[in-house]
């Protein structure tokens, strides 16, 4: 589970630094800008949490930034509103909820702290597209 919150909060980053210098709107670049540095900390932590198990945490591959990067400025050639941007943001954090929620139900009885991580994860990624919204 921690090398999947582990990519989940790479791609992340991945995907806000992808739109962040074609967002004009002060207010979404100022979410984003938070939303990104909470990312890098999840991913800083769950770095960290699986050193302590021994483990090395695996990035994602360059292929997949490469992708995301490439699809995101493929959809912003459609447009570079503040609405645009939000909706990529927000289909970004809903593939990130999906893989939590199922890495949080796969893990039935697993270690506290780790569920725990998660759930924060979670949480953070919901209240991620909560301060979206407005944007839409």
């Amino acid at each position: 589970m921690l090398q999947s919150i582990h990519k989940t909060a790479e791609m992340g980053c991945e995907g806000i630094l992808s739109v962040l210098d074609y967002t004009k709107d002060a207010g979404l670049k100022n979410v984003l800008s938070r939303q990104l540095q909470e990312y890098r900390e999840f991913e800083r932590d769950a770095e960290r949490l699986l050193s302590e198990r021994g483990e090395r945490a695996e990035d994602v591959g360059k292929m997949a930034k490469f992708s995301a990067r490439a699809m995101s400025a493929g959809k912003l050639l459609r447009g570079c509103t503040a609405s645009r941007i939000a909706e990529m943001t927000i289909e970004g954090n809903h593939r990130g909820i999906s893989k939590t929620l199922t890495q949080l139900n796969d893990c039935q009885g697993g270690e506290q702290a780790t569920v725990e991580f998660a759930t924060r994860f979670l949480s953070t990624q919901q209240e991620n597209v909560r301060q979206l919204q407005p944007y839409l």
